[in-house]
């Protein structure tokens, strides 16, 4: 038999190591539309890795509280306020003018953003500043109005009426990487594209110490790969 002071050692040493072995329910936070296709990837990993995991994934475009809501760790796509949160960069991403090859066809391709007053250009009419597009000229961050005859309020109408031709859009190149990779639209005026979007997981202090939330901050930076987004 082995002596009582190593059957206690023996316990201590396997309750360490299921402390360690990621397990519970871990509560992740994302933007809508970048969740499912960007997120849920990683989450598929990081379960076949960690079953003793299970995953709790709620979608929403605003920055809300994270205690709050429970959540242990949220992805967050934009400039980070002033808080109290631990943060890491994940990225950043490209903010890009699209149209299809039928619009470039029968209107030809900008190449400098002045040209776009000579372009129709979808406008989204929820934005805070509707038909105003961002841009690096000679240095600086400008801003320009834009204008066209179709208009939405919401972005997937405008992606569907670019692919149909019906003029030039402006979004997150990553909303519509889909599209560009299978030729339905072309992106124009790269030279000219605003300073990206920086995208952070962020989470509240202490709660990387465990260690389900420690293994999927782990994967995030390699599995979120965003060189052409």
């Amino acid at each position: 038999m082995k002596p009582a002071i190593d059957e206690i050692n023996d316990a201590r040493l396997q309750a360490a190591n299921q402390r360690s072995e990621p397990s519970g329910i871990l509560r992740v936070g994302a933007p809508v539309l970048f969740g499912p296709d960007f997120v849920i990837p990683v989450i598929a990993d990081y379960m076949r890795m960690h079953p003793q995991v299970e995953v709790d994934l709620q979608l929403a475009d605003g920055f809300v509280d994270l205690n709050a809501e429970g959540l242990d760790l949220a992805i967050r796509i934009g400039n980070l306020p002033d808080s109290s949160l631990r943060a890491r960069r994940l990225g950043a991403l490209r903010r890009v003018v699209f149209g299809s090859p039928s619009y470039f066809e029968r209107r030809g391709r900008p190449t400098h953003p002045f040209e776009l007053s000579e372009h129709s250009c979808i406008v989204r009419t929820s934005d805070q500043r509707p038909g105003e597009w961002m841009f690096q000229i000679e240095g600086k961050h400008r801003a320009l109005k834009v204008a066209g005859s179709f208009r939405s309020n919401l972005m997937a109408p405008i992606y569907a009426a670019a692919v149909h031709g019906l003029g030039l859009g402006y979004s997150p190149l990553w909303q519509i990487r889909h599209l560009v990779d299978d030729g339905r639209l072309e992106v124009v005026l790269s030279d000219f594209e605003p300073v990206p979007v920086p995208m952070h997981a962020v989470w509240p202090e202490g709660r990387s110490s465990s260690a389900k939330v420690r293994a999927f901050l782990d994967m995030l930076p390699s599995r979120l790969e965003f060189k052409n987004l």
